[in-house]
Parts: C-alpha cells; sequence; structure tokens
C-alpha cells in the first residue's frame, strides 16, 4: 500500500457504510509496515489483508462484496491460504452485519470470537466539549488547572521544527511511560513520522500544545464525514497537570466542533488506557469481531 492507492481504497470506503476507523486509508497507510497491510480487488470488492500481533495475518471485511458470490470470494481467498500457516482466524476487524450475512449466504462453519480488547470509543463530541454535568467535573478540573497554571500556545504540526518536537517527546513517552523502545515502538514512531510528511494530502488536522516555547502534547485526527471525526494520535507530557484532558478539549474545539460523534479508537487492552477512554463516558462501542471458518 502506497500513498497513490488513496483514491482506490477511498472510493470502496465511501461505497460501505463502515464505523470502524480501521477501515480508513489514513489508518491503513499509517500502520502498512507494521501490519504489513495489502489489498487486491477481487469480483469487483476490496479485500484487505493484515497481520497483527498476536492475531496472525486475516482479512478485513471485504467492501462492496456480492451477498450471492461471498462463498466464490472466500473459496479464492482460502485457496490463497493453503501457502501459508499463520492464519488463525480468515477473518479479523468484521462487524455484525458482515457475520450475518456469513451466516445467511455460506455454509461454512463459523466460529465467532469478539475482539473485545480492539472494541473502539465513540463519543459525542459535544459531550467532550462543554464537560457538563458531575460526572465530567474531574475532567473540567484538569481543564482548567492546565489553563489557570501554564502559559500555552497553539501550533499546527506544519513545519519541520514542529515535528521535531513531536517525534521527540515520542521517543521520550516510549522510555519513560513504556520503559522500553522494542520493534513495534520503534515501527510506531514510524508510522506516526510518515504522517507528519503527510498531514494535508491525508486530510488530516492536527494542534501541538506549547508551554513557555517547550511542547507540551500533540494529536492528530481527521473528519470522517459531517458527523464523524477520529482521533488518530494524542500523547502529553505528563509533568503539565491537565494536558491530556486540555488537549482533547482543545482538538474538538478547534476542527472538530461541528461533528457529532468523536471516535477515540480501542485501548488494546491496556487497563490504564482502558480506565481512562471509560472515564469519558463513551455513548456507543464500535464492537469488531474474529471469524475462524471451516
Amino acid at each position: 500500500m502506497t500513498l497513490d492507492d488513496k483514491q482506490i481504497i477511498n472510493e470502496f470506503v465511501n461505497m460501505n457504510s463502515i464505523e470502524s476507523y480501521e477501515y480508513l486509508f489514513s489508518s491503513l497507510y499509517m500502520w502498512r509496515k507494521l501490519n504489513r497491510v495489502k489489498y487486491a480487488i477481487i469480483d469487483d470488492t476490496l479485500i484487505i489483508e493484515k497481520n497483527e500481533e498476536g492475531k496472525g495475518t486475516f482479512y478485513a471485511r471485504p467492501l462492496h462484496y456480492k451477498k450471492e458470490n461471498l462463498v466464490n470470494l472466500i473459496e479464492i481467498l482460502k485457496k490463497r491460504n493453503e501457502d501459508y500457516t499463520d492464519r488463525d482466524y480468515f477473518f479479523g476487524d468484521v462487524d455484525q452485519d458482515f457475520i450475518n450475512d456469513l451466516k445467511e449466504y455460506t455454509d461454512y462453519n463459523i466460529e465467532i470470537i469478539e475482539d473485545v480488547d480492539d472494541f473502539e470509543y465513540v463519543y459525542k463530541t459535544e459531550d467532550l466539549i462543554e464537560l457538563r454535568g458531575k460526572k465530567y467535573h474531574g475532567k473540567k478540573n484538569h481543564v482548567n488547572t492546565f489553563e489557570k497554571t501554564y502559559n500555552y500556545e497553539i501550533k499546527a504540526i506544519t513545519n519541520e521544527s514542529v515535528i521535531k518536537d513531536c517525534l521527540e517527546l515520542l521517543h521520550k513517552w516510549h522510555e519513560e511511560v513504556l520503559k522500553t523502545i522494542d520493534k513495534e515502538m520503534c515501527m510506531e514512531i514510524d508510522a506516526i513520522k510518515d504522517i507528519f510528511g503527510e498531514l494535508q494530502y491525508l486530510n488530516l488536522e492536527s494542534i501541538a500544545v506549547y508551554v513557555d516555547e517547550k511542547l507540551a502534547g500533540f494529536t492528530v485526527g481527521e473528519r470522517v464525514n459531517d458527523k464523524l471525526a477520529v482521533i488518530h494520535v494524542e500523547r502529553g507530557e505528563l509533568e503539565y497537570k491537565g494536558v491530556y484532558a486540555f488537549i482533547n478539549r482543545k482538538f474538538l474545539m478547534e476542527c472538530f466542533s461541528d461533528t457529532e460523534f468523536v471516535n477515540r479508537q480501542e485501548d488494546t487492552g491496556n487497563s490504564g488506557l482502558r480506565k481512562a477512554k471509560k472515564s469519558y463516558h463513551p455513548v456507543k462501542m464500535v464492537k469488531k469481531y474474529l471469524v475462524k471458518l471451516s
């Protein structure tokens, strides 16, 4: 997958009503190296192949498939899989609608696994901007603390100086928070560096928050349509009290205030991240499933 594939992928995505951010070109491109993303068009259907740690290689939900041809499509993919041994799951990142079609239009034996760690958190944009009521009292206090304590400035990630600062913060974040820089984490840094150079082409929005000319945090996201925004990256320096609550709210105010919902992606099974995402009170979870098929 390269930047040249953007139009092809977008055409198929736009023809389908997919809730998950996983199918956005920006996401596929960003993680193409880590997840070894490939694609093919078979019978006017987009097939995306991915590899994820702990899951092996699988096919994502086919896009623009004909229900009556679903068996033929799967047989082509099954034939391809004969040459590989890392295929514990046939499909991944699929929704309930696709599972329903598998049950109705095919006779395969299907085992369905809820990919709970990969469920995506969706919030009302207005809730995360206004922070009204008792349930958001703590978040509002964090925002107020940041705004009253620090002399801050907002910049877009549009020049080499800001990009350099963001990458330095990323390295520091991995060393201090994760206590390691392993291969996967290095690839994450490389993935984020990739999109910094293509923010405009990928139609991504960004802000970097500086305190006394030092980077305190940054975030990158995109508008999917009139109703939905997606947050792709968010990192902050924990030494600045309330930085995450501030960035979360400020980014939505500056770039996505007219959307109805915001998808803040999954928690990957990380207990701290899960607690943080739940604390913002999602209104919906985008459920994703893994499928074994025989």
